[in-house]
């Protein structure tokens, strides 16, 4: 008996030691709009390729909508969950905050950073609260440059290899996106009540955002990452995109720089625990 219970803890100890002996990173990046350069020579008015759109983990998608929440929360009518069938019938608005409403599409703009509880952990893939971030001087220098900021994000990940570790998901800046439309039916029910004798649809063409795009980090030896980002902008009365593909080899704690006529990212990966 003695045998076997000693057998137990030891396998729980190999496996214990087995689950920390991943190393965790932390990546905290800067995405800005480039100058306006009138000598730039590059054809943007092609669209490109639709991108890969495999493995995606959407931390900023919910960390921006946990920000429209938090809006809501705090009385912000642009985030609250308006009763259109209410307001027909009774020339009154009522509001609420739905935990599981789409906030992020609400923004005309996004914020710089999405607001998410500091976390410090190793269980799962999680973004980084401001007060963990190092990059606040490079903000107030780019500013002073008159270089335009659309993201200041970061995230703790696993070291992963290229094919499990996941695609972060990027938006960020200004909505590009058609004005909802709402169309209103009325119930073949004769017996509804007035409040519910109207059914309202709500459509409304996808949302796209001044930066999307995909960050893939994985681990082979070295630190690889693999960035895929698209700059809409206005050119005329068109929009255009432009898009940065580039794929990486970095150390941890050095600060690169990926360059693009009209897109800039300042990243750094630093080790965590490790």
């Amino acid at each position: 008996m003695k045998t076997i219970k000693s057998l137990a803890i030891l396998a729980a100890l190999i496996s214990s030691t087995s689950a920390h002996a991943t190393r965790w990173f932390e990546v905290e990046m800067i995405a800005f709009e480039q100058e306006p350069s009138f000598s730039l020579r590059e054809d943007f008015s092609i669209e490109p390729e639709p991108l890969n759109r495999k493995n995606i983990k959407s931390l900023l998608f919910d960390g921006f909508n946990t920000t429209g929440y938090k809006l809501c929360l705090e009385g912000s009518e642009r985030f609250a969950e308006q009763d259109f069938i209410r307001g027909l019938t009774s020339g009154a608005h009522s509001s609420s905050c739905n935990p599981d409403a789409n906030y992020v599409e609400k923004f005309d703009t996004l914020p710089l950073s999405p607001q998410v509880e500091p976390q410090e952990h190793m269980d799962s893939i999680y973004l980084l609260n401001e007060s963990q971030f190092n990059f606040s001087n490079k903000i107030n220098e780019l500013k002073r440059k008159g270089l335009k900021p659309l993201l200041h994000t970061g995230w703790r990940f696993p070291e992963q290899s290229n094919k499990r570790a996941p695609n972060i998901e990027i938006i960020g800046g200004k909505q590009f996106a058609s004005p909802s439309s709402y169309s209103v039916t009325e119930n073949d029910d004769q017996f509804s009540s007035l409040s519910k004798r109207f059914n309202i649809q709500e459509s409304k063409e996808q949302v796209h955002w001044q930066l999307e795009g995909l960050i893939k980090i994985h681990v082979r030896h070295y630190l690889y990452v693999t960035t895929d980002l698209d700059l809409k902008y206005e050119d005329g009365n068109d929009i255009r995109t432009a898009r940065m593909s580039q794929y990486t080899r970095v150390y941890s704690g050095d600060i690169h720089y990926l360059d693009h006529p009209k897109l800039g990212v300042i990243f750094q990966i630093r080790k965590y625990k490790h």
